[in-house]
């Protein structure tokens, strides 16, 4: 049977990473986040991270995805995946390794998630999101609706 690669997509602080680990433990898949690479690589949130270092971060993601579909692992990309373009490319990595694709959509309101995102600054439960880049987010967010192969979750 051929691997699945899920791609999440939604708002920062939509719910993404608990439906992650939750779908991971379902299906018995990999979990590839940015954030953790970015962990990983010394690089946090807190403070502006330049684009060559965001394109380096991506290419060890994708790099990673592509190895566990090799490894014929289902894997799923936690990420807020926000436009079509950053979809597209995700599927075509599983297209060219065979594997299913799955678009994993958390819809949450702009408001609930801001909501959240002040919340975590006080209580510092996951790493924080810069106001300008949310804001960069919600801006340019390109809800998946007419693709193929998308499930909503709606997180309250």
């Amino acid at each position: 049977m051929a691997p699945t690669l899920y791609a999440l997509c939604g708002l920062p602080f939509a719910g993404k990473s608990t439906i992650a680990r939750e779908l991971a433990e379902k299906v018995g898949a990999l979990i590839v986040r940015l954030d953790a690479i970015n962990g990983e690589r010394g690089l946090g949130l807190d403070g502006q991270i330049p684009q060559h270092e965001w394109e380096r971060t991506y290419a060890e993601a994708y790099r990673r995805l592509e190895q566990a579909l090799v490894a014929n692992s289902s894997v799923i990309f936690d990420h807020v995946n926000f436009t079509r373009a950053e979809r597209d490319r995700v599927r075509h990595i599983a297209a060219r390794h065979g594997a299913n694709f799955q678009i994993v959509y958390v819809s949450v309101t702009v408001a609930e998630a801001r909501r959240r995102l002040i919340a975590n600054r006080a209580t510092k439960g996951r790493n924080d999101v810069r106001d300008d880049d949310f804001d960069l987010v919600v801006r340019h967010f390109e809800p998946p609706d007419d693709e193929p192969d998308v499930v909503r979750r709606a997180q309250h």
